[in-house]
């Protein structure tokens, strides 16, 4: 196996777990594909190596995004 480039992901809400109370999303595989096509368009290439990328998605993102715990 090579190495690659890895990608780092910030998102704007908490963990499901958080105990204090703020709006939480739940990480799930729509997500997780929707944020690796976007990082590809942006032109992160997983396969060469090199630094981490980081990837910030804002409140403002679309609702692809954002799928609400419950």
């Amino acid at each position: 196996m090579r190495p690659g480039s890895v990608l780092l992901v910030s998102l704007p809400w908490a963990r499901p777990d958080n105990w204090v109370g703020a709006r939480a999303v739940t990480v799930r595989p729509g997500l997780v594909a929707s944020v690796i096509r976007r990082a590809l368009d942006e032109g992160w290439t997983p396969d060469a190596a090199g630094s981490t990328v980081s990837l910030a998605i804002t409140e403002n993102e679309p609702a692809e995004y954002a799928a609400p715990f419950r």
